[in-house]
C-alpha cells in the first residue's frame, strides 16, 4: 500500500478556504472542521492528521494523497466522498455516513468505524486492518482487491455486497447478515469456521441436538 505523497514541508492551511475550493500542499493538522459544510472541495498532497470533523457535511469532497491519521470523523455525513492514496490510521469514524464513497489505494488501520454506512461504496486496492466495523452496513457495496485483516464485523450487514479478490484474515464475523455476499472472497480457515453459525442461520439449518 503506497503512502500518500505528502511533502515534508507544507504551507499552513486555512480551514475556511476548503468550502468549495481546490487546495494543495497545505498543513491542516489538528484543524477544527467540526460541523463544516464542504461542497465539491478537493484537497491534494496535504495533512489532515488529527483534524476534527465530527458531524460535518461533505458533498462530493475529494482527498488525494492526504494523511488523516488520528482524525475525528465521527458522524461525518459524506455524500460521494472520494479518497485516493490516503492513510487513515487510528481515526474515529463511528456512525459516519459514507454511502457511495469511492476508495482507491487507501489504508484504514486501527480505526473505530462501528455503525458506519457504506451503502453502494466502491473499495479498490484498499486495506482495512484492525478496524472495528461492528454493525457496519455494506449493502450494495463492491470490494475489489481488498484486504480485511484483524477487523471486527460483528453484526455487520453485507446484503448485496460484491467481492472480487477479497482476502479476509483474522476477522470476527459473528452475527453478520448477508453471508452469501462473501462469495468469491478468500477466507482463512479460522474465519471460515467463524462463519458457520451465520451460514447455518441463513440456510435454516439448526446445529446441535
Amino acid at each position: 500500500m503506497p503512502e500518500p505523497d505528502v511533502a515534508t514541508h507544507l504551507e499552513p492551511g486555512d480551514p475556511a478556504e476548503l468550502r468549495s475550493a481546490t487546495v494543495s500542499g497545505v498543513d491542516l493538522s489538528g484543524a477544527d472542521l467540526t460541523g463544516s459544510a464542504l461542497d465539491e472541495a478537493q484537497v491534494e498532497g496535504s495533512s489532515l492528521a488529527g483534524a476534527r470533523a465530527a458531524g460535518a457535511q461533505w458533498h462530493r469532497t475529494t482527498l488525494v494523497d492526504c494523511r488523516l491519521d488520528g482524525a475525528d470523523l465521527a458522524n461525518l455525513h459524506a455524500e460521494e466522498l472520494a479518497l485516493m492514496r490516503c492513510s487513515l490510521r487510528e481515526v474515529r469514524l463511528t456512525g459516519a455516513q459514507l454511502a457511495g464513497a469511492r476508495l482507491r489505494s487507501v489504508l484504514v488501520e486501527s480505526a473505530q468505524a462501528a455503525l458506519t454506512n457504506w451503502h453502494g461504496a466502491r473499495l479498490t486496492s484498499t486495506v482495512l486492518r484492525g478496524v472495528d466495523l461492528s454493525e457496519a452496513d455494506f449493502t450494495g457495496a463492491r470490494l475489489t482487491d481488498v484486504l480485511l485483516e484483524d477487523c471486527t464485523l460483528t453484526r455487520a450487514t453485507l446484503d448485496g455486497m460484491r467481492c472480487e479478490n477479497v482476502h479476509v484474515r483474522g476477522c470476527r464475523l459473528d452475527g453478520i447478515s448477508g453471508v452469501t455476499a462473501l462469495r468469491g472472497a478468500r477466507l482463512s480457515p479460522d474465519d471460515a469456521q467463524g462463519l458457520l453459525p451465520a451460514m447455518a442461520r441463513e440456510l435454516g439449518i439448526t446445529i446441535g441436538g
